[in-house]
């Protein structure tokens, strides 16, 4: 049997419907084509830093720097092709439920950019 809010006729377990397994399954091939366009991204990043760093050589300062960078970029690059959505869907749920308070303010602060970049245009 399915509960009821009292005091609305919304299903208590709406929310899980509205974010179904089906919903991410149909999205798999185009997050997973996200996923490889990043990763190539990030990795063509790297490449390009690189070889600027390579053009500067050791007697640059700003060498070492750009290592590091180069760096953590293909560590990025290999984070972005390796994740799972549903790990990182639970991973998300779990910091939201042992911060709500934070969880709600992050959002806040995501809808107002987003809403002042949208009234801007």
């Amino acid at each position: 049997m399915e509960e009821k809010n009292s005091s609305q006729d919304i299903p208590m377990d709406f929310p899980q419907r509205v974010v179904s397994e089906s919903t991410f399954e149909s999205s798999g091939s185009k997050f997973s084509n996200l996923k490889a366009s990043v990763s190539d991204s990030l990795r063509t990043a790297a490449g390009v830093i690189q070889d600027k760093v390579a053009e500067a050589g050791e007697q640059s300062n700003l060498s070492h720097y750009g290592d590091q960078a180069s760096r953590w970029l293909n560590a990025s690059a290999d984070y972005v092709r390796d994740m799972d959505f549903q790990t990182v869907r639970s991973d998300i749920e779990e910091k939201v439920r042992r911060n709500p308070g934070r969880s709600l303010l992050i959002a806040v602060a995501a809808g107002l950019i987003i809403g002042s970049l949208f009234r801007r245009r």
